[in-house]
């Protein structure tokens, strides 16, 4: 390690730019390693606000961050689950909740039970086997408690926060944990002759040198675009909403620990709960209408709107995340809606790979070709996993559905789709994003029907007698409706 990086400046000012500071500060202290943020504020074209998987938690926890505090320093609330409506038409809705559905069946996981029961046409809603998704339905909120296969403990949950609050908070942290910071915009940037980046030039005229640079400054890319011209992969033949929109209502007094959905004619929208605040927004295709629509339509649902702003979007990724001795995290790696919540995971995974193939010397090839090899199944597969809400279950009927359906799926979406489909087996790949429950969650919850079921499992589910499976679904309600109201949760989260 004699020889590796002893100093690293961090481009950016979002979250995303703060919380590898911070981590690489933590990580990396016994080198000492030297961390600067060039705080070039923040990306205009980023999200508004996160709803985040439960893999924020041990972020957190990686960053020394209470969790206590981050809510009240942030307004954040919890969230339990997403509920999505309208994406197969109609006003059919279903949640997706961070927790398990049922408890196995020997071996056999829930899920297939559910399975089994709709293809005999006896539809069971899988929400109904979640305590996560009850109590975000019903508006409750508690934090998982007792042993691991307990029921009580069968479920996790995420946050909302919203992003300048939430950098402001990781600022304060990084600056508590050693990390500095330079305020200024990147102008130039100075290269040795192999290709590595030695100084960043600033506007005033100040300089920033390090032996490893990391761009956290969003999907403009301000360091990346400067070292690496390879061009981007573009998704938009799969996500063809390109404006994005967002703006604050007034909040509300018991909130639900749920995300809100909603497709649309021309794209879709968003519901987030804050404290004090509710964030909404939403995506659009251009192609299908104007920003003026955009808005109306948003202002309509969320009366007393405010802050608006709109901004252009444009999905896809880099080829390459490692160049010489410069990294990508979060969206100058990446650009893709957030309709599954994974900005910040995303931004997290890179970060830990990057913290793993943490360089030996200034050549570091062999690093960055893992590390490029990683973060591209990792993209790939939570584009998967994106599209999938698109594709999944029933047509909803539109000329904006109609182009996103014309485009063939990706060959890792339809190698996921095609087992499923045809016997309701569902294979989860190296660097997968979600795992096998949360995509049992989406396709039950879209209504993608398998065509049968595989026979030992079938034979499996069968064993679980009607009786036993009504009194978990009554233990289930009972647990759920006895968690306090979320509200009440955080009111007195705050007052402590």
């Amino acid at each position: 390690m004699s020889a590796g990086p002893r100093s690293v400046v961090v481009v950016g000012g979002g979250s995303v730019a703060w919380i590898a500071a911070l981590a690489l500060r933590r990580t990396f202290r016994h080198l000492p390693l030297d961390v600067t943020v060039l705080d070039t504020g923040p990306d205009a074209t980023g999200p508004r606000v996160h709803w985040t998987l439960p893999s924020q938690r041990g972020a957190h926890a990686q960053l020394g961050v209470g969790e206590g505090e981050f809510l009240r320093a942030t307004g954040a609330t919890f969230r339990l689950a997403s509920e999505h409506t309208g994406w197969q038409g109609g006003e059919r809705r279903y949640v997706h909740a961070h927790g398990e559905i049922g408890t196995p069946i020997d071996v056999t996981p829930f899920y297939k039970w559910i399975v089994e029961r709709t293809l005999a046409g006896k539809t069971e809603r899988a929400e109904d086997w979640s305590i996560a998704a009850l109590a975000a339905r019903n508006g409750r909120f508690a934090q998982p408690m007792g042993a691991e296969k307990e029921l009580t403990a069968s479920f996790t949950y995420g946050f909302h926060v919203d992003e300048r609050a939430y950098a402001t908070f990781l600022r304060s942290a990084a600056d508590r944990g050693g990390v500095r910071r330079i305020v200024g915009t990147l102008a130039d940037v100075q290269r040795a002759a192999d290709g590595r980046v030695e100084t960043l030039r600033l506007a005033d005229g100040g300089q920033v040198s390090a032996d490893f640079f990391v761009d956290a400054s969003g999907a403009g890319a301000l360091l990346m675009s400067r070292v690496d011209d390879t061009p981007r992969l573009d998704w938009r033949r799969w996500f063809p909403c390109d404006r994005a929109i967002a703006g604050l209502a007034p909040g509300e007094v018991d909130p639900a620990a749920m995300t809100r959905t909603l497709a649309g004619d021309n794209g879709w929208s968003w519901r987030v709960p804050l404290m004090g605040a509710t964030a909404v927004g939403g995506y659009h295709a251009s192609a299908f209408g104007g920003d003026d629509a955009l808005r109306a339509g948003l202002e309509r649902v969320a009366p007393g709107l405010r802050d608006v702003a709109v901004v252009p979007v444009t999905a896809g990724r880099r080829q390459k995340f490692w160049v010489n001795n410069c990294v990508a995290l979060g969206a100058a790696a990446v650009e893709l809606e957030p309709l599954a919540g994974a900005h910040l995971h995303l931004a997290q995974l890179g970060l830990a790979a990057f913290m793993e193939l943490f360089p030996l010397d200034s050549h570091p090839a062999a690093e960055a070709a893992e590390y490029d090899a990683q973060m591209a199944a990792y993209a790939d597969r939570l584009r998967d996993f994106t599209l999938a809400h698109y594709r999944a279950g029933p047509r909803r009927p539109g000329a904006f559905w109609d182009a996103v359906h014309a485009e063939p799926l990706p060959d890792s979406l339809a190698a996921k789709l095609d087992p499923w489909r045809a016997s309701g087996r569902l294979t989860i790949a190296d660097f997968e994003t979600f795992e096998e429950t949360d995509w049992a969650w989406l396709l039950i919850g879209a209504g993608d029907r398998p065509q049968a079921l595989e026979l030992r499992v079938a034979d499996e589910v069968r064993k679980l007698l009607p009786v036993e499976a009504e009194s978990l679904r009554q233990t289930i309600a009972r647990l759920a409706s006895s968690m306090p109201r979320h509200g009440d949760f955080l009111r007195r989260l705050h007052a402590r």
